[in-house]
């Protein structure tokens, strides 16, 4: 997985920001998530249909982070809602 993942959301999850927090409902499975901080603003750039790299050029501008740093957040992140099928992704 790289900056250059096509990261697609299933129509199987309903989302709905409560407070500071994204709570998404897997219809699928009924399990509830929520993402606070880093994690509500790079899901919320992937509902926009953002990719990748467009979230890492634009975090990049007002983060105080190494690039490096930021890349492997966003990975890592990424590679956490693949693990619980709550995105799809392709090379």
């Amino acid at each position: 997985m790289n900056l250059n993942t096509k990261v697609t959301i299933p129509d199987t999850l309903f989302s709905q920001e409560v407070d500071d927090e994204t709570i998404v409902l897997d219809t699928n499975t009924q399990e509830y998530f929520n993402f606070s901080s880093l994690g509500k603003v790079i899901w919320d750039m992937l509902l926009e249909e953002n990719t990748l790299q467009e979230i890492f050029d634009e975090l990049n501008e007002f983060m105080e982070v190494e690039k490096k740093q930021l890349e492997n957040d966003i990975l890592d992140f990424v590679k956490s809602l693949n693990e619980r099928n709550l995105i799809k992704t392709s090379d």
